[in-house]
């Protein structure tokens, strides 16, 4: 893994047996706790925002071949290179302080499988992040508060978070 992250190879993680998910991008940075991702997406063939996930649900990974390679339309991973403070991103923890000031982040749970919360970051304690989430309908409601032990993804200025802002912040 350490290679792919020296050179920004994009590579796949599969989370299985721990959850049935495949994820795409580049790696920017991994520890023991956390996974830093700039994902990859295929429908718009482009990189589409960040992924924090948990190193430990992280079973395999392999680089892309080069016809994966060739089917990049829009190389833009440099949008989102360097951007990042990873140097203060070691734990899950730290990742919720250092994304503070994001308009809004997306965080799946473990107790939701399903489910996930949209929101901004609120308050981050040494055990929780509080976040005040939006509705189906975009609007600013009620808050949340998720143990971050519990946390098994993050999301990030990818264009689904983007639309939420553009709305949400006119």
């Amino acid at each position: 893994m350490q290679e792919a992250i020296k050179n920004k190879l994009p590579i796949r993680i599969d989370l299985r047996p721990n959850r049935d998910e495949v994820h795409s991008g580049i790696c920017l940075k991994m520890t023991k706790e956390i996974f830093v991702l700039v994902c990859y997406n295929n429908e718009l063939k482009e990189y589409d925002g960040y992924a924090i996930l948990r190193s430990y649900e992280i079973e395999r990974f392999k680089y892309w071949e080069k016809w994966e390679l060739a089917e990049i339309k829009n190389d833009n991973f440099g949008a989102f290179d360097d951007i990042l403070p990873l140097n203060k991103m070691n734990t899950l923890h730290d990742c919720l302080l250092a994304l503070k000031s994001n308009k809004l982040i997306s965080v799946y749970t473990e107790v939701f499988e399903d489910s996930y919360f949209v929101g901004r970051i609120v308050d981050v304690t040494a055990s929780t992040v509080e976040l005040q989430l939006i509705s189906d309908e975009i609007e600013w409601i009620d808050n949340e508060v998720i143990n971050i032990d519990k946390i098994t993804y993050i999301g990030f200025d990818s264009a689904y978070e983007k639309d939420f802002i553009k709305t949400l912040y006119k």
